[in-house]
């Protein structure tokens, strides 16, 4: 094997063993989501294990963000095409994104009362948190079919990750929104308020963080065929 062969060969296993680690982050990231979205419900359900959940998130994300270290750490080392570490690299950034504004979410739900919170309200937050999570684990299942070369499958999985970010964005204009405001209104409870709003906008960032993920993976996967 000639020298420029080896270090060829020496790429493509680091880009192989980032791209594992990176499957394995956004096993770590489905979970935090998965814990958001309990969070939510606990608080609309009654307020029973709100703290337990919330404390899953918060660990969980401490987990990405460790396993985060590790593909940049790999990606480091020099011999990953430019474009390949660029991707990577973009990728792990963006989807722990998603974790971190999960976490941000739970923190700020935690100063809350669940009795002083509209019904409306909390229904429409356990909503949201259904979507962000179904959003999520399409991104991991595009991102895991990719590794095993089911491409276009994978390509049909970031499509639906696009429709679902529509569909929270019309959930959200449409019946979330309003009910928030309408429970300002009547609230007359300001700090309240902007806690909600901000809860509502770090649940939007995940899901569009999570498209943004998938359009990289998409550019990952089209840079293949």
């Amino acid at each position: 094997m000639s020298p420029e062969e080896s270090l060829s060969w020496l790429g493509r296993q680091r880009e192989e063993r980032a791209l594992t680690l990176c499957d394995e982050h956004l096993s770590r990231v489905v979970k935090v989501v998965d814990s958001l979205r309990k969070t939510f419900y606990s608080f609309a359900e009654g307020g029973e294990d709100i703290t337990s959940n919330s404390k899953k998130v918060i660990e969980g994300e401490k987990e990405a963000d460790n396993k985060k270290a590790e593909v940049l750490k790999e990606v480091s080392k020099g011999t990953l095409p430019r474009v390949s570490r660029e991707a990577i690299i973009r990728l792990i950034i963006t989807t722990d994104d998603i974790a971190e504004n999960a976490r941000a979410a739970v923190e700020k739900l935690s100063f809350l009362d669940p009795e002083d919170v509209d019904e409306n309200v909390k229904g429409g937050l356990k909503e949201i948190s259904d979507y962000s999570c179904e959003s999520v684990k399409l991104l991991k299942d595009a991102f895991s079919i990719s590794l095993h070369e089911n491409l276009e499958e994978a390509i049909n999985k970031t499509e639906e990750i696009e429709k679902m970010e529509e569909k929270v964005d019309h959930f959200r204009a449409e019946n979330l929104l309003p009910k928030i405001i309408e429970w300002t209104n009547n609230s007359r409870k300001p700090g309240n308020s902007i806690l909600l709003v901000e809860i509502e906008s770090n649940i939007e960032e995940v899901v569009d963080n999570t498209e943004n993920s998938a359009d990289i993976i998409r550019e990952i996967v089209i840079g293949v065929l």
